[in-house]
């Protein structure tokens, strides 16, 4: 029986899946030396692998993909405490590095290994080294207890006072208006006369 090139490349994806589990599904092409047969597709292959390598992934697609992954095997407790991924961002890439926001600063390392092969068969960055770490995000959210305030006198609620005033009292607050436009003349006049001194 005649050993093929698809029989070698079948051969030489066993080994390698066997002794270097990080590199399965990595695309092998049989070529020949002596012949120079399936020599020209070796380059667009590289090619591919090099467009992996340097891709890009959204936040949204990452995030979707996460709560995916998350529904199928939810992350083991720690400390008792049951495990939450908030999500997952794309710091840089060659290497592909991702970042999970967590509510703890350290996820199992059997989970991040499941992470980072079902990362690499759905998104195609098998034979390619995929760095996820963890952060721990904090623990409240700090813009709801940020101070509201807004740019001129007073900041944004004395402004709609203020605005609630005219509303309410249209005569007073006219009067109010006369007197500020009188002051700010007084105080303009003021000013040029201190300047031609």
């Amino acid at each position: 029986e005649e050993y093929t090139a698809q029989d070698f490349e079948n051969s030489v994806r066993q080994q390698l899946e066997e002794r270097f589990p990080l590199l399965r599904q990595t695309p092998i092409v049989a070529v020949s030396s002596l012949t120079g047969e399936a020599v020209e597709s070796v380059l667009p292959v590289i090619f591919r692998a090099r467009e992996r390598w340097q891709r890009t992934i959204p936040t949204g697609v990452l995030n979707r993909w996460l709560l995916e992954v998350m529904i199928e095997q939810a992350p083991p407790r720690t400390n008792g405490m049951p495990t939450k991924i908030k999500y997952m961002i794309q710091t840089k890439g060659r290497p592909p590095t991702f970042l999970l926001f967590c509510n703890t600063s350290r996820l199992p390392e059997s989970y991040l290994r499941y992470l980072t092969r079902h990362f690499q068969d759905s998104f195609e960055f098998f034979g390619m080294p995929v760095r996820l770490s963890v952060k721990e995000s904090a623990p409240t959210n700090p813009f709801t207890t940020r101070k509201k305030t807004g740019l001129g006198i007073g900041g944004r609620e004395a402004r709609w006072e203020r605005k609630l005033f005219k509303l309410r009292n249209p005569e007073k607050a006219a009067k109010e208006d006369r007197y500020r436009k009188i002051a700010r003349s007084r105080k303009s006049r003021s000013k040029r006369k201190f300047g031609r001194r």
